[in-house]
């Protein structure tokens, strides 16, 4: 009877650290999957800030943006989809380059963040930049949804530092 009982116990731990081998992701298949995360918000990014500022395309925008998307403009102003698509027309711009960018995960939440150089202008304010900006992102199923974005002009004394 003894015998009988330990054999069930054992069997019930080995099933048991089976079950939880296979139920826990493997260290490089997490890694994996947060470098395949990076990569793509990377390039949502770029696409984001060419198909704003250069080629004024709301089409991209508009499927990636939630519906409660909201932009922290420069000077304060804070506006929601629909005012940042129709903003688009106002840019005059022939290139934006992206650098420093570094991305951050907690969860399904990802912020972005980079420095901004735009060669060209917005009407009515003229010439931006460079520009420091941090977008936040939420995973929606297997797709990456731009919740919000906040842009900031770069001080001059924080340039001559060499700090933005």
């Amino acid at each position: 009877m003894q015998l009988h009982i330990s054999r069930k116990i054992g069997l019930v731990l080995i099933a048991m650290h089976l079950l939880g081998c296979a139920a826990a992701p493997r260290q490089e298949h997490i890694a994996t999957d947060v470098e395949a995360d990076r990569a793509e918000l990377l390039r949502l990014n770029e696409e984001l800030a060419r198909s704003q500022i250069v080629t004024r395309d709301p089409s991209f925008i508009s499927k990636v943006a939630a519906k409660e998307f909201r932009v922290l403009a420069p000077g304060g102003l804070i506006e929601n989809k629909a005012q940042v698509i129709a903003g688009l027309s106002a840019w005059d711009a022939i290139e934006v380059q992206l650098s420093n960018t570094e991305v951050v995960f907690h969860e399904p939440v990802a912020t972005v963040m980079g420095r901004m150089d735009i060669d060209g202008e917005m009407r009515p304010v003229g010439r931006w930049g460079p520009l420091k900006y941090m977008s936040t992102w939420i995973r929606e199923g297997s797709e990456w949804r731009l919740l919000s974005r906040s842009l900031t002009p770069c001080l001059k004394v924080l340039i001559e530092m060499g700090r933005c």
